[in-house]
């Protein structure tokens, strides 16, 4: 009987990586990548999607959704998707210039000027040298 409780525990470890294992979220985000790069933003989209259903998706991978949602010719959902990158925080200057796109394609350009206005902003702050006083 002494042996049950260490195969309960062996069974257990490969959980505590998660369902993808521990290498799997970094992988199905190179991947999603090449998609994008290569013209194939619908396979992209399906792997950032499921990385997002699965809470494994940061800021950066749902704004990379929202992009292969935008050139899969769906910019509502990309637009629901920004929404909710903006509702949790993740405003980079990324999210600012998907936001642009998807708003032009969308045929919001007052919307979309804002953002591009945003990006420009957040852009600058970025590359501004520092103040070495």
């Amino acid at each position: 009987m002494s042996s049950a409780p260490s195969d309960q525990t062996d069974a257990a470890a490969p959980e505590a990586t998660g369902p993808l294992g521990e290498r799997g979220p970094a992988l199905l985000d190179l991947l999603a990548y090449i998609y994008l790069e290569n013209d194939r933003p619908e396979k992209a989209a399906v792997l950032l999607a499921a990385l997002d259903e699965l809470g494994l998706a940061d800021a950066r991978q749902r704004t990379s959704l929202a992009l292969a949602q935008l050139r899969s010719g769906k910019p509502e959902t990309a637009l629901s998707t920004l929404d909710r990158i903006a509702l949790q925080g993740g405003l980079s200057s990324a999210f600012h210039l998907v936001r642009a796109q998807t708003l032009v394609a969308l045929e919001r350009e007052a919307e979309a000027e804002a953002a591009m206005r945003a990006y420009m902003d957040l852009r600058a702050r970025q590359t501004a040298p520092a103040d070495s006083r």
